[in-house]
């Protein structure tokens, strides 16, 4: 009797491993496919119990919309009319930017100043940088120590308007271009959107182009 009980508790055990493996398998093609993930370097942790014979051929997969690749979160997994929602911790490997060095406050972030290493990305802080090109022409906040991650938390973009500054302004029509100037109401970067009083005393909002100058589309 004792023996019938093992092999019936081993049959669960195998079964559960079976449907768990399957899940994780559909998992890795649904990550790779629609998040270009590499699956060798993630690893997907179950945390719900799995619903014993609900082996699908063809699941679906629906995500949060701030699913951000890390960490743990919640997905919904779709087999024809039944579901359920699965809570999930993937552990990922990859690159990220930290400091090379000391960065002070309100320095513009160049090149050297950063060092890529390679680790766990969901042990990371939320909006930790993984490439260089983002980090680089930023402004940072508060000071960032060496080996530091660098966080969008902690930089700013450079700002090539500052408040009460005297800006060109150009007012786009659809045949027409006028060139004003101004005076700039708010600071902002490259591609970001202020507000700009013209020497008319008019009010107007624009955004300011690589050249510096604030471009207004009627």
């Amino acid at each position: 009797m004792k023996l019938v009980k093992f092999f019936f508790i081993l049959l669960l055990f195998l079964s559960f491993k079976i449907n768990a493996n399957d899940y994780i398998s559909h998992l890795n093609k649904f990550f790779k496919k629609e998040y270009s993930l590499d699956t060798n370097n993630f690893k997907i942790l179950i945390h719900t119990p799995l619903k014993q014979n609900q082996i699908c051929k063809k699941p679906h997969f629906l995500l949060a919309n701030n699913f951000d690749h890390f960490g743990l979160f919640n997905i919904l997994y779709i087999c024809g009319p039944q579901f359920q929602h699965l809570q999930l911790a993937l552990q990922v490997q990859g690159k990220y930017i930290v400091a090379n060095k000391t960065i002070f406050r309100g320095t513009k972030i160049v090149e050297s100043d950063l060092k890529t290493i390679m680790g766990r990305l969901d042990r990371l802080p939320n909006g930790t940088y993984l490439h260089k090109k983002d980090v680089i022409n930023k402004v940072n906040i508060r000071d960032i120590l060496p080996f530091e991650p660098i966080t969008s938390f902690m930089t700013r973009v450079f700002w090539t308007i500052k408040v009460n500054q005297k800006v060109t302004i150009r007012v786009k029509g659809t045949s027409f271009e006028i060139i004003s100037t101004g005076k700039a109401l708010s600071n902002g970067g490259i591609k970001e959107i202020i507000r700009v009083k013209m020497n008319n005393g008019k009010i107007v909002t624009g955004t300011i182009n690589t050249d510096g100058e604030v471009i207004v589309v009627l």
